[in-house]
């Protein structure tokens, strides 16, 4: 039922934020498929990586988090202005990846970047004890409680990196165009959302 196919010449950037231990990323990249869109997740980093010339696990270690000051390598690197120029290539990669893809883009805080009629901006989020039960079926052998320590860590280190880099709040819904709470909807009702969302975007008439 969806795709893009016949909007093809009307551009579509979906981003996709997501708390941790939601299957944010499985449930976008869902979307992506059912709408024919270029997923960029950890993809990004390497492309990243690339044009910089630096190995991939470098950005990997700090990739959605802050660093622990006690990495003191990657502390020096962070301080020095590799950081500014890591930065610069990150929002070029998703304004060109905006320019020339119809694309998803999972996390990495692309909405504080990307915005426009032709960007959809969704936020994925849950209670702490429904993720905690997603998390288990995951790792079974975690205990409920190293669960909840494990994605409240995960939640800080994200929000943490927002702030960094945006300054802003990673859990405001301005910077977002659908928040969906997985409390109230199954994950397949999430997707028909994120897809129903889609569709009205590229079919709404453009203002001359």
């Amino acid at each position: 039922m969806w795709g893009l196919k016949r909007e093809r010449r009307r551009h579509m950037i979906i981003t996709v934020s997501r708390q941790a231990a939601t299957n944010g990323g499985l449930i976008g990249r869902l979307a992506a498929e059912r709408l024919g869109l270029r997923v960029f997740d950890g993809e990004l980093v390497d492309e990243i990586a690339r044009r910089m010339h630096v190995d991939p696990h470098v950005l990997a270690c700090f990739d959605e988090s802050v660093v622990n000051p006690v990495q003191g390598v990657l502390e020096e690197w962070l301080n020095s202005v590799n950081e500014c120029i890591y930065r610069r290539y990150r929002r070029d990669a998703f304004e060109r990846i905006a320019r020339e893809n119809n694309a998803m883009i999972i996390g990495r805080g692309a909405n504080f970047v990307l915005h426009g009629p032709h960007c959809l901006r969704v936020r994925i989020v849950a209670p702490l004890d429904l993720r905690v039960g997603i998390y288990r079926t995951v790792y079974p052998d975690i205990s409920e409680a190293e669960a909840r320590l494990r994605i409240n860590k995960e939640d800080r280190g994200k929000a943490r990196f927002i702030h960094s880099l945006y300054h802003a709040d990673i859990n405001d819904p301005q910077f977002y165009d659908l928040v969906v709470n997985l409390q109230s909807f199954s994950p397949e009702e999430t997707l028909d959302q994120i897809l129903s969302a889609a569709h009205t975007r590229v079919t709404r008439p453009q203002p001359r």
